[in-house]
């Protein structure tokens, strides 16, 4: 199945993504979870893949989130959700500077969050 819903995670703590894939797994949504703790990687496999949304960690060491979105900049498809332990409001307000930012949330995030993310992206 061609259309079927691409999400990435990206985020340096394997078991962040562990958690997200597991939770994500319990919602009943027909999608495919890449999970990537190097962001290079991500950053790889993106024109490949064609993400529909991407779960952004800010934190990470060799490529943070922000040098990751200035490395999509031109991506204006795929959208970011930035998860990140991250309480500074400078930082959220600099999530909106870009484009493809469509939420800004704090780990852990809840299961409904999560839901309620993904579902109003993949009408």
């Amino acid at each position: 199945m061609e259309n079927k819903i691409k999400i990435f995670l990206v985020d340096d703590q394997q078991i962040a993504n562990f958690i997200m894939k597991k939770v994500i797994s319990t919602l009943a949504i027909d999608c495919e979870v890449i999970a990537f703790d190097k962001p290079k990687e991500a950053l790889s496999a993106l024109s490949e893949n064609k993400p529909h949304l991407i779960f952004l960690d800010l934190n990470m060491p060799l490529i943070n989130g922000w040098q990751f979105l200035e490395y999509m900049q031109d991506d204006q498809e795929t959208k970011v959700v930035i998860l990140t332990s991250s309480i500074d409001p400078v930082d959220e307000k600099k999530s909106k500077e870009f484009p493809q930012v469509i939420h800004y949330e704090t780990k852990p995030p809840s299961k409904e969050k999560i839901k309620a993310i993904i579902s109003r992206e993949i009408k």
